[in-house]
């Protein structure tokens, strides 16, 4: 199953500030195969960006939840 995501924060159609932005979400594959790489796109796809996975790193095979991710990005 292809890794599937979710942005937690910021919420949909929130303004942010220009500066540094965090934002924060989940992820899962399925099969209790690891998340090992979320990619996230600020603009719409055209460029992307490595976010980092937070929390413990399950035992392989054993990755029956979701894993937790973040992204700090400058925002114009």
């Amino acid at each position: 199953l292809p890794v599937q995501s979710a942005i937690t924060h910021p919420r949909p159609g929130a303004a942010v500030p220009a500066g540094e932005l965090t934002v924060k979400g989940y992820a899962w594959s399925g099969g209790g195969r690891e998340v090992v790489r979320v990619d996230v796109s600020l603009d719409g796809g055209r460029t992307w960006q490595v976010a980092r996975l937070a929390g413990e790193r399950p035992v392989p095979g054993r990755a029956w939840a979701w894993a937790l991710w973040e992204l700090q990005a400058p925002v114009t």
